[in-house]
């Protein structure tokens, strides 16, 4: 009752397979826009905790963010902030 199957393609790996040395590996915290850094430290649950490093079209502030709507930011200083104005924010640890 022994059926023989069909043979199957074994390619040969010619250059061996060291891939896994070439590979780097970025900060991911670099890379993140700034509605994913704010959604980052509201889903770790890390507003009132972490000062925060932000960079608007008309100034840089260094504050601590409480709460948020969809469009703007409220920070510790009670500031209103429009999320499409921050340039640029950072975690300060």
């Amino acid at each position: 009752m022994k059926k023989d199957l069909p043979n199957l393609y074994h390619g040969n790996i010619s250059n061996g397979a060291s891939n896994n040395r070439r590979v780097a590996h970025a900060n991911m915290d670099n890379d993140l826009s700034v509605r994913e850094t704010i959604n980052k430290l509201f889903k770790e649950n890390k507003i009132y905790r972490e000062d925060v490093e932000l960079v608007t079209d008309s100034n840089t502030l260094t504050t601590k963010i409480i709460g948020r709507t969809q469009d703007h930011i409220i920070t510790i200083d009670n500031a209103v902030i429009k999320i499409d104005n921050i340039k640029h924010i950072k975690i300060l640890k």
